[in-house]
């Protein structure tokens, strides 16, 4: 990557200046017209507004604003991308991202500034003597920017890299574990994502998660790093690399949270309940293109259709009546046919909080490492626990009685039906090393046909291309 500096911190600190500076007196001030290191680390407040930027960098549209969402959902199969515009995913879609694909240097980039800001900061907390806040927030500033970096790494490295479950050595993304300020560090070698997994583990270590602040507690804030959001984030490591007791440490050490009524409640203002655990919240200037309103919604026109061929919604114990849930899905009122999954529909203004981790999942990867040790009676338990949410009455299935492969098929189809939209099917997929596998257009014996777009193996289909920049400037990305 090339030229990275402090760019991200100095964004942040002109909005705040700016929010801050036009006062009934302003045309009486002498503003400041430029900001200096030492300006900002002598000011609490522009410390405050650093780590804001830190945050703004994370939730870019590009990355976890609507891209990681975005991505995950065309490359898993409960979606199909209809267009034939690069700019719309559809080579996403097609799984022939190449090194100069249209969406490939932006997602890239904009995970890098968000790690990089994180590292710039974090540095700066722990070099300088004599800060304007407390030790407390200090080692919270710091453990909220290993929480940023680390959740980068991941959501990069899902896309990058073949499974941990296929290829623990698989050659993954470029690792800055220090900031980049300034020319002479671009050649860093590819970690490998079990490098990458461990370095996360490590991170996150008991000190650094105390740090953060606790779940379930009154004024517990679901837009910033916190301690359950830590634990779900080494949660998901540990499912990635099949450490199933980890899994189940991790997920029972997120308490205090509660499913809501409905999953609908999450996707309406105030958009933020019990069960939410961290989401980015976004205003109109925050906003952006990228988001998934944009491509999932029920306007003619829009990419990203339901995959009524083969998908989730064609299976039907996952499409009753009495599933709330189904109230996403929209008809096209010019054919008939249902066609939008429609979780964001403010696509004209749109608000919805993106939720990276909530309380739903928490239980379901829960169910899924019981099952994998064999306690199906808990994975049953946990996996109705969610399923009854949305079907109280009129269920088909009752899972608390499933056992083997019926019961693991049932964990693996409730997370689609819980999560579509969300971006966490392509994440399901990539973590079990399974095949990504799209509807076809053709028929046999009256059933749509499926194809395989890209298996593990192939490393060229499975995973994206590092972005043709990185590998001019990055000598070592090979």
């Amino acid at each position: 990557m090339k030229k990275i500096s402090h760019l991200p911190i100095k964004i942040a600190l002109l909005s705040a200046l700016t929010l801050t500076s036009c006062g009934e007196d302003f045309l009486d001030k002498n503003p400041k017209l430029s900001v200096t290191e030492a300006d900002i680390y002598a000011s609490e407040s522009l410390i405050d507004a650093t780590l804001a930027g830190v945050y703004s960098r994370f939730k870019s549209s590009s990355f976890a604003g609507g891209n990681i969402a975005i991505i995950n959902d065309n490359r898993g199969d409960d979606y199909v991308n209809t267009g034939n515009n690069t700019y719309a995913h559809s080579d996403t879609y097609n799984m022939t991202v190449g090194q100069n694909s249209i969406m490939n240097p932006g997602f890239f980039q904009a995970g890098y500034l968000a790690i990089n800001a994180a590292n710039t900061l974090k540095e700066n907390l722990e070099k300088r003597d004599n800060l304007p806040i407390s030790e407390a927030k200090r080692q919270q500033y710091i453990a909220s920017c290993l929480f940023i970096r680390d959740i980068s790494w991941y959501y990069l490295s899902q896309v990058y890299s073949q499974p941990y479950a296929y290829d623990p050595n698989s050659k993954a993304i470029p690792v800055h574990t220090e900031a980049v300020i300034g020319p002479g560090a671009n050649d860093t070698r590819l970690w490998t994502i079990s490098e990458i997994y461990d370095q996360i583990i490590a991170d996150l270590s008991s000190n650094v998660i105390a740090a953060l602040p606790a779940g379930g507690v009154s004024g517990f804030d679901p837009t910033i790093p916190t301690q359950p959001a830590a634990h779900m984030l080494l949660q998901r490591i540990y499912m990635a690399k099949q450490q199933w007791q980890k899994a189940i440490d991790e997920g029972e050490q997120v308490t205090g949270f509660t499913l809501s009524g409905s999953v609908r409640e999450m996707f309406d203002a105030p958009y933020h309940t019990a069960e939410n655990i961290y989401s980015l919240p976004f205003t109109n200037t925050e906003r952006g293109g990228g988001n998934p309103a944009s491509y999932i919604s029920s306007a003619v026109g829009y990419i990203d259709t339901l995959n009524v061929r083969t998908g989730i919604v064609t299976i039907p114990a996952y499409h009753l009546a009495t599933d709330s849930r189904t109230s996403f899905i929209k008809v096209d009122p010019a054919t008939g046919r249902e066609t939008w999954y429609e979780k964001y529909d403010e696509y004209n203004t749109p608000l919805e909080w993106i939720h990276i981790f909530r309380y739903a999942e928490t239980l379901l990867n829960l169910s899924e490492s019981y099952y994998n040790l064999g306690n199906y009676a808990k994975a049953a338990q946990l996996l109705h626990q969610v399923r009854s949410r949305s079907i109280p009455t009129g269920d088909i299935i009752d899972v608390t009685a499933l056992t083997g492969d019926e019961l693991r098929d049932a964990i693996y189809n409730e997370r689609r039906a819980e999560f579509i939209g969300e971006g966490i099917r392509g994440l399901d997929i990539s973590r079990r090393a399974e095949n990504y596998i799209h509807p076809a257009a053709t028929r046999t014996n009256g059933k749509w046909n499926t194809v395989v777009v890209a298996t593990p193996s192939d490393r060229t289909t499975y995973c994206w291309a590092l972005p043709s920049y990185e590998v001019l400037v990055n000598k070592s990305a090979n």
